[in-house]
C-alpha cells in the first residue's frame, strides 16, 4: 500500500488503559500481575485495548497502524515462547557490558538489579508455532490503514536470557534470528506493511554488539519481503530519566545500516539529537521519534514542523517518516492523543511545504 511522504505512525506501544494493564508491576518485573482484569475476561479485555488504539490512531490521523501492543505483558517476554528456554529454573542475568552512561536509572526500575534472576537458554533456540500471528490478523480485521507489526529483536531477545548453552551473545543471537526469521516470515506470508525488530540492546551494548549486528539482523530478516525496520532508543522513559546524547549512537547507526533492513527507527527527540547524527543511516529510510515521552508536555505543531525541515536537510523526503520516541504506553491516554495529533498536524505542514515548492 503506498504511503505519503513523512508518513506518521507510532513506534508500537499506545498507551495502556489503567483498567488493563498495572504498569510498575512491570517495572518491578513482576510479569505474571502486569494484568488488571480476570483470567476470564482477559482476553475480551486486551481485544477491546486493541479496539482503542486503533482508534486513537486513525482519529489522530496516522498513516500506518499498530495495535499498540496491547496483549503483550513486555515488548520482550512476549515473545520467549521457543523452544530451548527453560521458564521454571531462572538464572541470573550474563554480564555483557550494558552501558547506561547516558541515562539516570529510575531506581522502580529493575533493569540493573543484579538480584533479577531471567528465563534460561539450555537448549537450542527454536520457533514453535506463530506467536503475533493472531495479533496481526485482529489488526488487520480493524483497519484499512497500512499496519505495521513489532518483533523483539534478536540481540535484544539474547541479552534479556540467562545464557546456559551458548556461552556467547553472537552465537545465541544468531540462534535467535534464524528462530524469529521464522516469525517473521509467518507475518510477511500474512500480508503486512512493515515489519520492525526492537533493538534497544543494539544501543546498549553497542561496544560489544557493532561488529556482529548486521550479520544478525541479515539473519533474521533473509526471505522477508515487507519492509524491514530496526528500532534503537535509549529505553523507556519511565524508567530511563535524564536522557543525554551519547556520542556513540551515531556508531550504532552505521553498524545496523551496515546490514540489509530497509529503515531505522530512531530515537532523537528526547535526547536531544540534531541533524548530523542522520548522516550515519547511509541510504536507509529514517523513521524519526519525535515526539518527547519524558514528558507530558504537548509540543506544538509549528516546532515539530521545524524539526522535520532540519531533519529534511540531511534526508530526502522520500526517506523520511514520522514517529514518537519510543514506550508510549506509560502516559495518559489524552496527552499520548494530544502528542500524536501535533504530530501528523506537523507532518501536514511540511508536506503541503513540499508540496508547493514542487508545484504540486
Amino acid at each position: 500500500m503506498p504511503l505519503p511522504l513523512l508518513a506518521t505512525q507510532l513506534v508500537g506501544s499506545y498507551t495502556k488503559p489503567r483498567w488493563l494493564y498495572r504498569r510498575e508491576a512491570l517495572l518491578a518485573r513482576q510479569l505474571d500481575q502486569v494484568w488488571e482484569p480476570a483470567p476470564a475476561v482477559l482476553e475480551e479485555a486486551q481485544g477491546d485495548a486493541v479496539r482503542l488504539a486503533i482508534a486513537d490512531q486513525e482519529r489522530a490521523g496516522l498513516d500506518i497502524i499498530t495495535d499498540g501492543e496491547q496483549g503483550r505483558a513486555s515488548f520482550v517476554t512476549y515473545f520467549y515462547r521457543l523452544d530451548g528456554i527453560d521458564h521454571q529454573t531462572l538464572g541470573p542475568p550474563n554480564r555483557y557490558g550494558i552501558d547506561l552512561s547516558f541515562v539516570s536509572v529510575s531506581p522502580e526500575s529493575s533493569i540493573q538489579r543484579p538480584e533479577v534472576l531471567l528465563p534460561r537458554i539450555v537448549g537450542p533456540l527454536r520457533w514453535r508455532e506463530p506467536m503475533a500471528l493472531a495479533d496481526l490478523r485482529f489488526l488487520k480485521q480493524h483497519t484499512r490503514r497500512p499496519v505495521k507489526m513489532t518483533v523483539i529483536g534478536p540481540i535484544t531477545a539474547a541479552a534479556r536470557l540467562s545464557d546456559a548453552y551458548y556461552g556467547d551473545l553472537r552465537a545465541a543471537a544468531l540462534a535467535m534470528a534464524e528462530a524469529l526469521n521464522q516469525e517473521l516470515r509467518v507475518l510477511d506470508a500474512e500480508g503486512v506493511d512493515l515489519l520492525q525488530l526492537d533493538e534497544p540492546d543494539a544501543h546498549f551494548l553497542s561496544q560489544v554488539t557493532n561488529p556482529f549486528v548486521a550479520e544478525v539482523l541479515d539473519r533474521a530478516i533473509a526471505g522477508v519481503k515487507a519492509t524491514t525496520v530496526v528500532h534503537l532508543c535509549y529505553g523507556y522513559s519511565i524508567a530511563m530519566k535524564n536522557k543525554r546524547v551519547d556520542e556513540r549512537f551515531g556508531a550504532v547507526l552505521e553498524a545496523v545500516a551496515a546490514s540489509a533492513i530497509d529503515a531505522i527507527n530512531l530515537e532523537y527527540e528526547e535526547p536531544g539529537h540534531q541533524p548530523e547524527l542522520l548522516r550515519h543511516v547511509g541510504r536507509k529510510t529514517v523513521i524519526l521519534g519525535l515526539l518527547n515521552l519524558g514528558t507530558e508536555e504537548v509540543a506544538s505543531p509549528e516546532y515539530l514542523a521545524s524539526r522535520i525541515r532540519e531533519a529534511l536537510e540531511v534526508v530526502p523526503p522520500e526517506r523520511l517518516l514520522l514517529s514518537p520516541d519510543c514506550g508510549m504506553w506509560f502516559l495518559p491516554r489524552e496527552v499520548a492523543f494530544a502528542k500524536l495529533r501535533a504530530l501528523v498536524l506537523a507532518a501536514e505542514m511540511v508536506r503541503a511545504e513540499l508540496a508547493f515548492r514542487h508545484g504540486h
